[in-house]
C-alpha cells in the first residue's frame, strides 16, 4: 500500500497543501487498479473470499504510484503504457 509521503515523494511535493488531494488519489488508485483487473485485492491470505483475489504485492505499488502521478499532473491522455504494463501480469484472460 502507499502511504501519504510515498506518493508526495514521487511526484516531486514537498508542501502539505494538497495533501487531501494526495489523500484522494491514493483511494481512487486502489479503486482503478482493482476495477481495471476486475479482482479484488487483499491485504492478507486470510482475507481471501475467492481464487481470484489478489494479494497486494510491490507491483501493484509501482502500478498505483505511476496512476497517482499521471492523476496528479492532471494529463488527459490515456493511462501510462507503464501503468498498464505493470498490471498485465495480473490479469486472468478469458478464452
Amino acid at each position: 500500500m502507499i502511504d501519504l509521503d510515498r506518493a508526495k515523494l514521487h511526484c516531486r511535493v514537498d508542501h502539505d497543501d494538497e495533501d487531501e488531494i494526495f489523500r484522494d488519489l491514493i483511494a481512487e488508485a486502489d479503486e482503478v487498479i482493482e476495477n481495471d483487473l476486475d479482482r479484488k485485492i487483499i491485504i492478507n491470505e486470510a482475507d481471501r473470499s475467492n481464487d481470484c483475489d489478489l494479494l497486494d504485492n510491490k507491483w501493484l505499488d509501482s502500478a498505483r504510484l505511476i496512476y497517482i502521478q499521471y492523476r496528479y499532473s492532471r494529463s488527459l491522455e490515456d493511462k501510462p503504457q507503464a501503468y498498464l504494463s505493470l498490471l498485465q501480469k495480473f490479469r486472468i484472460m478469458g478464452v
